[in-house]
């Protein structure tokens, strides 16, 4: 039976300007993947299995948490630093003419 890893804080979230989030991706993959492959062997008792259910289910939020803060990056890189001055300033739409006089 293999040994079960646990992060030293398993309430540790990812936030974006971590720089080890890759690397915590990284780690949180190898142990969901790790979880997984023993619960497809369903060679584990219940109570291990709702262990490892419980702790696939954190790593797997810290993993999307991971995927959500480096898509923040990618966006906040991507936005530009300064207004664009190339492009044509669009015009205050007009009001029809007759919308000045009694008709």
């Amino acid at each position: 039976m293999a040994v079960r890893k646990t992060s030293p804080d398993q309430s540790e979230l990812i936030h974006a300007g971590n720089p080890d989030v890759i690397a915590q991706y990284e780690r949180s993959m190898a142990e969901l993947e790790q979880i997984v492959a023993r619960m497809e062997q369903g060679d584990t008792t219940l109570e291990q299995s709702i262990k490892d259910y419980e702790r696939g289910t954190q790593l797997a939020r810290q993993c999307e948490q991971a995927l959500k803060a480096a898509e923040q990056r990618i966006d906040a890189l991507n936005q530009p630093t300064e207004p664009d001055t190339t492009a044509p300033k669009s015009k205050p739409a007009m009001p029809p003419a007759d919308a000045f006089f009694d008709v």
